[in-house]
């Protein structure tokens, strides 16, 4: 029964995801080739950042288990091709997701972490060191736009490749707060939090950049609360949602408005490592 729930959670996510990848597609690629600077092949680079990352997991379930799963690891292996920047090499990509994917399966039997926001920050700073620091695809770095309120509810934003529609991520968390087991107080506090700050910073300086921030609203509802790394209590997922909307916004003003919430989230999730430490010595010494 519990292989069965588990599968149909999986499989929930990963349809919820689909819209999002294809508005990807559609953002980070067919507009782009419709200009001419990238060729047919190139449109589908949100798609195959998905499609490696599902390669590399089944391969490694044949070797390990000889078998392939559909567990939550398909989960986060597609969520970490969606949120990755337009100009990651996908060399890069291919060899860093199956080195940092592999050790997490050895990580995770001695350390509780956000696997998902783990191997982003350390591919993204992999990435970095040989490419551009930018989340711009090639038109937002060639000319400047002026989006309108629809513009950016739709997804004509700056971001991860797959993240930008506002509209999908909202449709999405629309339909799992119907779910029994999703945690949907992490997102709404996440995000009543950040918008909250977000208005007082806009009254204190005219500046409304950070209201509508699809990172954020992304990570919240897919990222966040998931299952494995996530409290379960209902008042800790509040304190949690408050703890990741204050923190981002932060670090949105003072580092990135579209890394910050994944260091929050990983920072964090290391929090229950300490309070296992703290218990494991005071048996120690008892």
């Amino acid at each position: 029964m519990k292989k069965k729930k588990t599968s149909y959670l999986v499989w929930e996510n990963i349809i919820l995801l689909i819209p999002l990848i294809i508005y990807g597609i559609f953002k980070n690629g067919y507009l782009i080739y419709e200009k001419g600077y990238i060729n047919f092949y190139q449109i589908f680079k949100p798609l195959y950042l998905v499609l490696i990352g599902i390669i590399i997991k089944f391969i490694i379930d044949l070797i390990k288990d000889h078998k392939i799963k559909i567990d939550y690891n398909l989960v986060y292996i597609i969520l970490i091709g969606m949120i990755m920047p337009y100009n990651i090499n996908l060399i890069i990509y291919s060899v860093s997701l199956l080195i940092l994917y592999i050790i997490t399966l050895f990580l995770e039997k001695y350390l509780k972490f956000n696997k998902v926001c783990f191997i982003y920050l350390i591919i993204i700073l992999i990435n970095f060191i040989f490419n551009e620091f930018t989340f711009q695809n090639i038109l937002e770095s060639r000319f400047t736009y002026s989006f309108t309120f629809f513009d950016l509810l739709v997804g004509r934003s700056i971001g991860s490749i797959s993240t930008t529609s506002i509209f999908f991520s909202l449709l999405s968390f629309s339909y799992l707060t119907f779910s029994y087991y999703y945690k949907k107080d992490i997102p709404l506090f996440i995000n009543i939090t950040y918008l909250f700050l977000s208005f007082i910073y806009l009254i204190i300086t005219k500046d409304n950049s950070y209201l509508l921030n699809s990172e954020v609203l992304f990570a919240s509802i897919f990222i966040a609360p998931l299952p494995k790394y996530s409290p379960l209590r209902r008042i800790n997922q509040i304190i949690y949602g408050i703890s990741i909307g204050i923190l981002t916004f932060i670090g949105a003003v003072l580092f990135n408005s579209i890394i910050s919430i994944y260091l929050v989230i990983f920072i964090i999730s290391l929090l229950p490592n300490i309070k296992l430490k703290k218990k494991l010595s005071n048996k120690m010494s008892s």
